[in-house]
């Protein structure tokens, strides 16, 4: 009998909230792993404990080895990595950080994710100690890496073409869907546009506020629904909303459960993304796999994603976004257009294809070790 080969997966980044997207990623496709993936790999999950509270089916699905703290504290996270972490990694046959970075000290065969290269693009986005971390670690932990996981193609082409890394080393693992409606349904009343996002500075609500304000006479009825976590913007946020003057039409709801964002998702008119920067846009292909159709901003992996369904504008253009929200909001035919094109391109996008690559990415970290 073949012995299972054994991969521990670090995720003591993942302060359950605090994170964003590099949550949902990591936690579904960990899930689709469970679902689809090989049984000779046997993940090991290394989490905090708020981590096993905040997604108990995650943590039922695989052996979980839980770190002490709560894991609030960025530097006694970094200093866990490098101390607790690494010895209890040593003789497993690979280890896998899915947070951006590997410790400076960690086993061998080495796989990282790489969710974006954001502080290398926008470093403006970041405070000047947590830019010049990342500057120095990201690049790092490139060259220790023995596999790299990205999480799409164009986070993949920007970590070979500005650090030298092999393609080869390379594999994209993409998130997937659940489930693609089979019929478009008319949206809940009153209209809705929807953005779940972190209140970072690079999600860029006060465009889409400005932009909304613009139509509010138009559709006197529809509102504005801001879900995610609170940000470094958070204030900036409620300052724009408050002084909109439209009162309780914009709702800042904060994080939500999942089922709840997915309910409200799948009864918006029109999903908003005018984030300047992603990795890859996971509510974009959440929205268009219940039908919804998207706007987007042009030039960013969210676009890729949308592959041409719905509406791509420039992420500052605030007369182009609200033109966009008026036509999704007020052109019946156009709508549907677009949320039928986004079901079709859902459609490309499955959970079995992301744990397959993720198996591929473990494999060939394992064939480094022969």
């Amino acid at each position: 009998m073949t012995t299972a080969k054994r991969i521990a997966v670090n995720l003591l980044f993942l302060v359950p909230g605090d994170v964003g997207g590099s949550e949902e990623y990591a936690v579904r496709t960990l899930r689709a792993f469970a679902r689809h993936g090989s049984g000779d790999i046997r993940p090991v999950l290394f989490v905090h404990e708020a981590l096993r509270q905040a997604h108990p089916d995650l943590c039922d699905e695989f052996e979980v080895v839980a770190a002490p703290g709560d894991g609030r504290s960025r530097l006694h996270r970094i200093i866990r990595e490098s101390t607790w972490l690494a010895g209890r990694t040593g003789d497993f046959d690979a280890v896998h950080h899915i947070g951006g970075r590997i410790p400076m000290r960690s086993s061998r065969p080495a796989v990282v994710t790489v969710h974006d290269l954001q502080p290398f693009d926008h470093p403006e986005h970041f405070s000047v100690v947590k830019e010049g971390f990342l500057s120095w670690s990201i690049p790092r932990s490139l060259r220790r890496a023995d596999v790299v996981v990205t999480v799409s193609d164009a986070v993949g082409e920007q970590v070979a073409r500005h650090f030298g890394v092999d393609p080869a080393r390379i594999v994209t693992v993409s998130s997937g869907v659940d489930r693609v409606v089979d019929h478009l349904v008319e949206p809940s009343a009153p209209p809705v546009v929807i953005y779940p996002a972190v209140s970072h500075p690079h999600k860029n609500h006060e465009v889409l506020i400005e932009a909304f304000v613009r139509i509010a006479d138009r559709h006197p009825e529809a509102r504005l629904v801001l879900t995610g976590g609170a940000g470094r913007s958070e204030g900036s946020l409620i300052v724009a909303a408050k002084s909109s003057g439209l009162g309780d039409r914009i709702e800042r709801t904060g994080r939500i459960p999942a089922d709840e964002l997915a309910a409200r998702l799948a009864g918006a008119s029109v999903l908003a993304f005018p984030s300047l920067y992603e990795g890859f846009g996971i509510p974009v292909l959440e929205a268009m796999a219940a039908g919804v159709p998207v706007v987007v901003a042009s030039g960013t992996p969210a676009e890729d994603v949308a592959g041409g369904a719905g509406w791509s504008v420039d992420a500052d253009d605030v007369a182009g976004w609200a033109e966009a929200l008026d036509r999704a909001l007020g052109d019946a035919e156009a709508r549907s257009a677009a949320a039928e094109a986004g079901l079709r391109r859902a459609a490309e996008y499955s959970w079995e294809a992301s744990a397959e690559q993720l198996e591929r990415a473990w494999r060939l970290a394992f064939d480094t070790s022969v």
